[in-house]
């Protein structure tokens, strides 16, 4: 009867061990990597755009990464300035008149090329891959939506009639349609 109640007790034991193994939490050997850079998203009226240049070379990579992150923010802008012209030209009694629009719109091609240029890095982070030799730069570049506005609205001039407050409204409303598209 005691060699039963022993093995009867072993077995538990072995039960009970196995079991409390199995709850336990195994680590795993991924580790998780959170893109430099890439937390910064539009929204307050600012249009933000990301990217990532890799390369053996150092000046390589960050010329990949800003030449990334310009196109992602003029298409960024491109868009917004899009929506934002379809939404004023539909908002207003009688919308546009084509001739006005096409005015409107090739301003606004000069104005995106323009500001672009004053867009700024507010995040720049490297890596190195040592198994690779390979650099990888992340960049975030800035534009401010008031700073457009402002070279838009002096390229159309005086003569415009140009509903600013409702185009200033729209416009900054679309940036933070892209942020949270981001």
């Amino acid at each position: 009867m005691k060699r039963i109640t022993w093995i009867v007790v072993a077995l538990l034991a072995l039960t009970l061990g196995s079991c409390a193994s199995k709850n336990k939490v195994q680590k795993s050997p991924i580790k998780t990597f959170v893109m430099p850079c890439s937390q910064l998203k539009s929204g307050d009226g600012v249009l933000r755009a990301w990217a990532v240049g890799k390369s053996d070379n150092e000046s390589t990579a960050r010329k990949k990464a800003q030449t990334e992150a310009a196109a992602e923010l003029a298409a960024m802008l491109n868009r917004v300035v899009e929506e934002t012209t379809e939404e004023y030209s539909t908002t207003l009694a009688g919308g546009l008149e084509a001739e006005s629009r096409t005015f409107l719109k090739d301003k606004v091609k000069v104005t995106v090329n323009e500001t672009l240029q004053g867009a700024v890095i507010v995040c720049d982070e490297w890596t190195r891959d040592e198994a690779t030799g390979q650099y990888a730069n992340y960049i975030t570049l800035e534009l401010q939506g008031e700073e457009f506005l402002k070279k838009l609205f002096e390229k159309l001039g005086k003569s415009s009639q140009l509903d600013e407050e409702l185009a200033r409204k729209l416009f900054l409303q679309h940036i933070e349609q892209a942020g949270k598209q981001q």
